[in-house]
């Protein structure tokens, strides 16, 4: 059974474990109190300017993405922690929660989204170029991320 949830704090536990295994499948450190704080603090990071998403089968949590605003003005959201269970990548999850995170961006009437990712990450790449982000010049701080996306999503006013 696939079941679709929006964080809540009791979710936490469950999601500080799902990344230790993902960046650990990916040959990254966790370092939940260095660049990865974010996952300590979704409802500051995510929940107060956007949203986050947890992808469940039978009960356990195989997926999640986030959206969060990064420019109020201007509309201009940002895409991330979109992860899938190694075991899971390429059964359409990914698309799943990239689909979700895109609906939820037209719903609440951004112009732009906006992620990045790295050289190494050929799901992410192929799912951005698949709903029609193009590569532009670096817009953010991340110092791990070698490519940036974006995608406009309405006329500019």
């Amino acid at each position: 059974m696939i079941d679709l949830k929006v964080y809540s704090k009791d979710l936490q536990k469950n999601i500080e474990r799902f990344f230790e295994t993902c960046f650990n499948d990916l040959g990254w450190e966790y370092e939940p109190h260095g660049r990865h704080s974010d996952i300590l603090n979704i409802n500051d990071t995510y929940m107060s300017n956007g949203c986050m998403w947890c992808l469940y089968k039978d009960k356990q949590l195989i997926g999640t993405v986030a959206i969060r605003t990064i420019d109020n003005e201007n509309k201009v959201a940002e895409m991330k922690r979109l992860y899938v269970l190694k075991e899971y990548q390429g059964k359409n999850y990914g698309d799943m929660l990239f689909k979700t995170a895109l609906s939820y961006a037209r719903e609440k009437k951004y112009n732009k989204i906006c992620a990045d990712t790295q050289n190494s990450r050929d799901a992410s790449r192929h799912l951005m170029r698949k709903y029609g982000f193009y590569e532009i010049p670096k817009y953010n701080d991340n110092d791990f991320a070698e490519l940036y996306f974006e995608l406009i999503l309405t006329p500019a006013v």
